[in-house]
């Protein structure tokens, strides 16, 4: 475990961290705004859900579709040369006009106060885009509307698109030293864009006061856990459907390299099969837990306990959440929803999650049409309403949440 110590008056880095006459600035997140167009949907889906084809198909919705889908693209479809190994590696950029549908989250500076041990609020304020909550909460352009399904050049519809995530480090991000008050979107259209790049609330440093030496810092480290994870290149017989392969190449494989990459599958993997899909660079990194986890309490493996126990909340942590059994995804997730970020809730130490019209990357499989025959008719899970809510809800924690496919 590596820490830095600094005595009284000194200045350093490390990395993206700066710290400066003793005194280090993180950044914090402050509240989730939704755009005018997911503001929209929210105010119609109740009765859109079940004419949901018909509905994106119109061509209000479909000329947005195109364009959400067509900026995301943009903005992952990247040479693998391309990475950001430190914070603000891209030059700053002008506002894009198609960036006005997209969603925002806030974050707010904060700076130790080391006699007090505490962070205090301070001037900054920060802002980065993340893909509206729109249509079916997936790839408007993938297959599932069948005849009705939405067609564009170059369209993945293979069932398992991914295209209209936009992760953090692929999602434009502003920020300011300067001003107490956030931008209002105006003001944000005049300022200096990064399109890619890692964000100054990434990840932090995690302060300890020791009498003896001062203040010692410790580095964050990058976790990804994927439950329901199957084999690392293939799902089934599906390449396109493997998540590991997905999540390497969308983070580790960009300069953020994962420290542990915890990979859960209930249904038996044959462990040489495993290993061989991993890239060499996840030796030692990637571990395989080859059993279910519960949400039973008192369990050892409770997977809220499990989180918390390998997670600090100054790391970043990336969470698939897709394992077809609402029985755990539901308690997660409503975990998640209940508890208190400021009382050691596990909902403080996610930054991404990944689900299918569930939250963070992660499925949120409800019982809606077109969806219902390949999610097998769920019953008792609620709707695509209550998916566009829990999602809302899961970013105005502070949490990334994103629709898995």
């Amino acid at each position: 475990m590596r820490h830095l110590i600094l005595p009284e008056g000194s200045t350093s880095s490390i990395g993206p961290f700066w710290i400066k006459n003793n005194q280090y600035c993180k950044w914090v997140f402050s509240h989730y705004e939704s755009s005018p167009y997911e503001a929209s949907w929210f105010a119609n889906i109740e009765t859109a859900q079940s004419h949901i084809c018909e509905t994106v198909a119109k061509p209000e919705h479909r000329n947005a579709s195109e364009i959400i889908v067509t900026r995301t693209l943009e903005l992952t479809s990247l040479p693998s040369s391309s990475k950001w190994e430190t914070y603000d590696t891209f030059n700053t950029t002008t506002f894009h006009s198609s960036d006005s549908f997209m969603s925002r989250m806030h974050y707010n500076r904060t700076c130790y106060d080391s006699k007090t041990e505490t962070f205090k609020l301070a001037k900054g304020k920060g802002v980065q885009l993340i893909e509206p909550l729109w249509g079916m909460l997936r790839d408007p352009f993938d297959r599932w509307c069948g005849d009705k399904a939405l067609h564009m050049e170059g369209a993945n519809a293979t069932g398992q698109s991914k295209d209209h995530i936009m992760p953090q480090g692929y999602a434009p991000y502003t920020y300011t030293t300067d001003s107490s008050t956030p931008p209002t979107p105006e003001e944000s259209r005049q300022q200096q864009w990064r399109t890619h790049g890692l964000p100054p609330w990434h990840s932090s440093l995690r302060p300890s006061f020791d009498p003896r030496v001062g203040v010692a810092f410790q580095p964050p480290q990058n976790i990804h856990l994927d439950l329901g994870s199957s084999y690392f290149k293939v799902w089934g017989n599906d390449r396109g459907a493997a998540s590991g392969q997905w999540f390497y190449d969308m983070y580790h494989a960009r300069g953020q390299p994962f420290h542990r990459f915890i990979a859960v599958e209930v249904e038996t993997l044959d462990d040489t099969t495993a290993f061989r899909q991993i890239p060499d660079d996840l030796v030692g990194v990637y571990t395989l837990m080859n059993v279910g986890l519960t949400m039973d309490e008192g369990d050892k493996l409770n997977t809220i306990d499990m989180i918390k126990r390998v997670v600090k909340p100054e790391d970043f942590f990336v969470f698939k959440l897709d394992i077809d059994s609402a029985p755990i995804e539901e308690p997660i997730v409503k975990s998640l929803l209940e508890d208190n970020p400021d009382e050691g809730g596990a909902s403080a130490l996610i930054d991404e999650l990944v689900s299918r019209p569930h939250p963070c990357m992660f499925e949120h499989h409800v019982n809606y049409s077109p969806m219902n025959d390949p999610w097998g008719n769920p019953q008792g899970v609620g709707d695509l309403h209550r998916s566009y809510n829990v999602f809302r809800d899961l970013r105005r924690k502070g949490i990334r949440s994103h629709s898995w496919p």
